[in-house]
């Protein structure tokens, strides 16, 4: 069955399919692309469920590589800085373990990706 694509922010499209516990892809956001994250959010946790919200990076790092230019550079002094966004990532990780529904920002193509987890 193939995913489902929602185009902007339609609360009640997106309800009855966080109700169904389906899949989908929600474009055309333009300039709400934060605060739309925050309401599907809302409304997964107002289900009872548990969601995970992450950012797509694979994207970025394909168009410009991991360090761009200045890699080794960037490298050494951003150590400090790599560290800890590692240790937040997983504290993030183990607060929001086993979701139900996992939320993917896209930041690249202007989407957000809901996947339901199966248990």
């Amino acid at each position: 069955m193939p995913i489902k694509i929602v185009n902007g922010l339609n609360e009640t499209e997106i309800d009855a399919l966080l109700r169904t516990k389906a899949s989908f892809i929600i474009v055309g956001l333009r300039g709400q692309f934060t605060k739309s994250v925050f309401k599907v959010e809302k409304n997964i946790e107002s289900l009872g469920l548990k969601c995970r919200v992450i950012s797509d990076y694979k994207g970025v790092a394909a168009q410009g590589g991991a360090f761009g230019v200045f890699g080794a550079f960037v490298s050494t002094s951003m150590l400090p800085i790599l560290a800890l966004t590692a240790a937040s990532y997983t504290a993030h990780k183990l607060a929001t373990y086993n979701p139900d529904y996992e939320i993917v920002k896209d930041y690249i193509n202007k989407k957000i990706i809901v996947n339901y987890k199966s248990k």
